[in-house]
């Protein structure tokens, strides 16, 4: 469940804010709605990555990998599909540590004194 409102309430942020959203939500989703520390990680990783790899690879068929490829260019990609998955794993990557800070900031606040 919470892979499906990091993905679409991530979606949705995304039209109006930031690309930084992308650590806020799953922090917050993980802070109200906690799982296991890996689940925390793996959940938000995976969300965010295909966000970010299904809209890319929309854009580059829109376009015929016209964008992609020129912006790949710029990095010294040989292509543009290579960029799309190294953009999918960097946002996957932050979304993941933001998911786990949120499971583990909740841990914090929620243990007993003294323990």
């Amino acid at each position: 469940m919470n892979f499906i409102i990091i993905l679409l309430v991530t979606a949705l942020l995304q039209i109006f804010s930031p690309w930084w959203v992308i650590a806020i939500v799953p922090f917050a989703i993980h802070l109200w709605r906690p799982t296991a520390a890996f689940n925390s990680f793996w959940i938000s990783f995976l969300a965010v990555g295909a966000l970010w790899l299904g809209y890319g690879y929309y854009l580059h068929l829109v376009s015929n990998g016209a964008i992609s490829d020129r912006i790949a260019q710029i990095f010294f990609l040989p292509n543009g599909l290579l960029l799309l998955l190294l953009s999918a794993l960097i946002g996957g990557l932050v979304a993941g540590f933001a998911g786990l800070s949120g499971f583990l900031v909740r841990d914090i606040f929620s243990r007993e004194p003294g323990s």
